[in-house]
Parts: structure tokens; sequence; C-alpha cells
């Protein structure tokens, strides 16, 4: 026993110099190794730092926003560049509208704060009495009960719509506040001819961008024509675009142009499980997508609330056309509209299709997931707020769909029609 303790011992001994020279070889492979891809690391940080990038200022309702956002990624598509995509801006029960670039920029980065949810347009007079101003006169249209107070929320587009064909075809990054000073920091931007603020738009359609140098088709009620390869070519970091609004901005001819935009539209569709959950309890309770037709009005609003009785005459009319006979022993009807269903607007509407007409206010018991769902950003709840969303699902659904002219709300109803039923 005591010459195998002893042999054991030796050995160690014996290995010792070997074990400490291994370790000493291993620790320095260890550290030469880390420090291998600490360089690689600030290499894919240099090749970031060669990135360039786009981005834009939202406003106005949810629709508008989107169209924004369908044109910047055609931009960014086009351009070669990484878009810097805005929140969705949720209010209850009001909008921003347009303003040019400066002052929308003021409002968004003032007012706008990731930390804070709700507004209120007080200030102090010389007399230290606190005064509270309508929200219409700070960039606010549609606000309810003449309120100084209005609740907003921030919403990242990728947790509503299906990005995963996108990811394919362009690269982007969630912007999380409207600070520009944070913006540049964040894109390693310490030199401001870096960032081309590209409109400094005083008109509301300043800028029309065209894929083709060639083209010849009209500025129409756009004041100023450029064309998408000259800002291919500009070298700075950053191009900041101010609105991007308008189903009208981009004229798009080139034959790739066309396939990526066709391809597009058809993906990004929206895939939020809890309003895609509702939306099927609700068509099914309709009796499915065959069993109904779709009928948005939109009948506030600006010339909108002018025309109201002529668009619920021209549903009427257009829906007795294409169902001869009786149209309810055909055919639902769900509409969706701006207004209450006992509004005197909506009474001839009522009285033509009175026994097959379907509005969400019939399925609030769907509808009841939404009063506890939070935005996982700031904790307010998404019940006001997506609720239009639901009614724009469940109107899309429908085999046939009737719009209202004009309405970007109405576009887009029948741009995920034509997707999903056709």
């Amino acid at each position: 026993m005591f010459f195998k303790k002893t042999r054991i011992l030796f050995i160690f001994i014996f290995l010792s110099p070997f074990i400490f020279t291994f370790l000493i070889i291993s620790l320095t492979f260890y550290s030469i190794k880390n420090d291998y891809f600490y360089e690689s690391d600030n290499s894919n940080n240099l090749a970031i730092n060669k990135e360039k990038y786009l981005t834009y200022l939202p406003h106005s309702g949810f629709s508008n926003q989107r169209i924004e956002l369908e044109n910047a990624i055609f931009l960014a598509w086009f351009l070669n560049r990484t878009l810097i995509i805005p929140p969705i801006l949720f209010f209850e029960g009001a909008a921003t509208f347009w303003q040019s670039y400066d002052k929308l920029y003021n409002f968004l980065a003032q007012n706008i704060l990731p930390n804070r949810n709700q507004l209120k347009f007080c200030s102090k007079n010389e007399k230290n009495n606190t005064k509270c101003v309508h929200g219409s006169g700070l960039g606010f249209r549609g606000v309810r009960n003449k309120s100084s107070i209005i609740t907003y929320t921030m919403y990242n587009w990728d947790e509503l719509l299906d990005f995963t064909s996108l990811k394919h075809h362009i690269k982007y990054i969630n912007r999380q506040d409207f600070n520009y000073e944070n913006l540049l920091k964040s894109l390693h931007i310490y030199d401001s001819s870096e960032a081309y603020n590209l409109t400094k738009d005083e008109n509301r359609y300043q800028q029309r961008y065209y894929d083709n140098a060639t083209s010849t088709i009209k500025l129409n009620n756009f004041k100023e024509r450029v064309n998408l390869i000259d800002l291919k070519q500009r070298s700075e970091k950053l191009l900041h675009f101010a609105s991007v609004f308008s189903s009208f901005r981009i004229v798009r001819q080139l034959p790739e142009s066309k396939k990526f935009w066709n391809k597009f539209i058809k993906k990004i569709l929206p895939n939020n499980p809890i309003l895609i959950n509702i939306t099927e309890k609700i068509v099914a309770e309709i009796g499915g997508t065959n069993n109904f037709i779709g009928v948005h009005a939109r009948l506030e609003g600006n010339s909108f609330l002018k025309n109201h009785n002529n668009t619920v005459q021209s549903f009427i009319k257009r829906i007795k056309e294409d169902f001869e006979g009786d149209v309810c022993l055909k055919t639902n009807i769900f509409l969706a509209t701006d207004i209450k269903r006992d509004n005197i607007v909506l009474q001839p509407f009522f009285q033509t299709f009175s026994s097959c007409i379907y509005m969400l206010d019939n399925f609030n018991g769907f509808l009841e997931p939404l009063k506890f769902f939070k935005n996982p950003r700031d904790g307010v709840i998404m019940y006001e707020l997506f609720v239009p969303l639901v009614d724009l699902l469940v109107v899309s659904k429908g085999n046939k769909f009737y719009g209202t002219k004009g309405s970007t709300f109405s576009s887009y109803a029948k741009q995920l029609h034509n997707t999903w039923i056709r």
C-alpha cells in the first residue's frame, strides 16, 4: 500500500511540469481566441458604421401611417438602405395631422415620449394660474369632448404585421423615440453633413418620387420631382424624409419595382394573434366568408360628412344591383362605419337591409380579451385602439367588399380583401 501511494506521488511530481505547461498554453490560446473575436466584432462594427439608413416622420391616423410605412419600405428597397421604422402612433379619440418637417419633428420630439402615455395641454400664465387648451390647437384633429388630455401609445409595426417575407428584402430597425440627437447618436453619426434631411416641405404633397428617370408621368398635385436614381447616388449615411404619405407619392414603372411591390403587398399582412383570433370568431359567427359581404362607410370628417347621404344611397344601389331580389335571402352584410347604428344617416341602409346587417357591437363578447391586452411598451390597454382594427379585418373578410371612395381605411380593407379572398 505504501509503495502504491509513493508511485502515484512520483508520477504526479513527474508530470507536474507538463500539466503546468499545458495550462499555460491553453490560457494563452483562450486569450488569443478572445482577442481575435474582439477584433472581429470591431470589424463588424466598422461594417455597420458604413451602412446607410433611411427614415421618415409619421402623422395622422393608422391608415395614413400604414401608407407611409409601405412607401418607406419601397424606398429602402430601391435605395438599398436599412429602414428605421417609427412606431405606430395610436391616439384615443384623436389623430395628429400633417405639419411641415420642422413643426412635425418638434411636435413629436416634445410630446411623444417613450416614458409617457398622456398629453396634457396646460401652461401657467403670468399670475401662475394653470390654463389647459384643447388638443386641436397643438397638432390634433377629431379630439373627443374638447379634451385637453389625450392618451397615446407607440406600437411596433412588426408586432402587428407579418414581416417574415420583408426580412428577405430589406434590413430594418425599430425607432424608439423622436429625439433627433438620439437618432444620430444611435447611428454613430457625429458630423451633421452625414445626415441629409430630404424634405424641408412646406406643402403636404411636396415631392413625388420616380423610379424611372425618363418617366413622363406628371407631378399632378405634387410640387417637386425627385428621381430615385439620384438619391441612390447620395453618400450620406442617413436620408431623412418628412412625410411620405400618399398612395400616389411614388411612381413605379420599372418591371423590378412592380414585381417587388406586388409581391410585398401580398405578404405584409396583419398577423397579431389576438386580433386574428377575434376576427376568425366573428367571421364564423356571421356564417363564414361565403355568407356575408363587407361594407365600409366613412361618414365623418371633411368631405365625407358633406357627402354622407350620397355615400349611403350609393351603397344601397350598388348592393341591389349585385343581388337581385331580396338581398337578405342571399347574403348577410357586415357594416363597418365611424358612426353609431342609431345615427339618422344610416337609417335608409337599415330600413333596406334590416334583417341581415351586422355591426361590431353585435359581437362585444368576442372583444372582451382586448380589455385586458396591454402594450408591452407602457402598459396602455389597447381595447379602444385595437377595436377599429378588428372592424377592418372583419369587413375585409367578406366574399365581396364595398368601400368609401377617398377613404384610406377602405383602400386598405380592399387591399386585404383582394389578398385574402382572391
